[in-house]
């Protein structure tokens, strides 16, 4: 079996190793980086399957680590995983706003993290046929099946296409996504950066998301 390799962006020393150990119990090759600027450089230098990256850190954070390396045309197809104690929304809306593709909330069972990485990497394929017996249009209640879910159905699936969002109000939004990964929004029409934030914040409305 082909052996993947992780970057785990850590600057808890104790946290790093309690992620490579069990990463490397998983089958999966450690890179380890202290910050989100390391992190960087090792990605660009050696570029790894998958990254695996705290959000708070020193000189450049988790945040930020992720949109560099979306905006990076040679890096941008890596799938990024932060982690975070802060488990508020504004803070995951914000990272799935600079383009990860998922948000896991310390501390997480290993099975949570063994899940994330191996339906994006060991089990990529597999995944991808089973997602792929789903509809290809898929709708619902938002108040029932979080927006998050939706997108984490496109970053396993890999899959480009767009979310058609009509929250409780009647205000419409568009989130379109390129090989699983958010590409732009609209709001009312209307593309902007910010867009985004105000979307995954709907909870009541309803969805349709449709895949090319």
């Amino acid at each position: 079996m082909e052996q993947y390799t992780v970057l785990v962006v850590e600057d808890d020393n104790s946290m790093a190793r309690v992620l490579e150990v069990q990463l490397k119990t998983g089958g999966y090759r450690v890179l380890l980086a202290v910050n989100g600027e390391e992190g960087l450089r090792i990605a660009k230098e050696t570029p790894p399957d998958l990254i695996l990256s705290d959000i708070m850190m020193p000189l450049m954070d988790g945040y930020e680590l992720c949109r560099n390396v979306k905006r990076n045309p040679k890096l941008w197809q890596i799938p990024v995983i932060l982690l975070s104690a802060k488990a508020d929304k504004a803070s995951v809306i914000h990272g799935f706003a600079v383009g990860a593709a998922k948000y896991l909330i310390k501390p997480m069972k290993r099975e949570e993290l063994y899940k994330a990485i191996d339906l994006r990497l060991k089990y990529a394929a597999k995944a991808r046929q089973t997602l792929e017996r789903k509809a290809r249009d898929m709708e619902g209640d938002l108040a029932r099946i979080e927006i998050f879910k939706i997108l984490d159905l496109f970053s396993i699936g890999g899959w480009s296409g767009y979310i058609e969002l009509v929250n409780e109000v009647g205000k419409q939004g568009c989130i379109y996504l390129e090989h699983g990964a958010i590409d732009k929004c609209s709001l009312e029409g209307q593309f902007s950066p910010y867009s985004i934030f105000l979307l995954l914040s709907w909870e009541e409305g309803t969805f349709k998301a449709h895949r090319y």
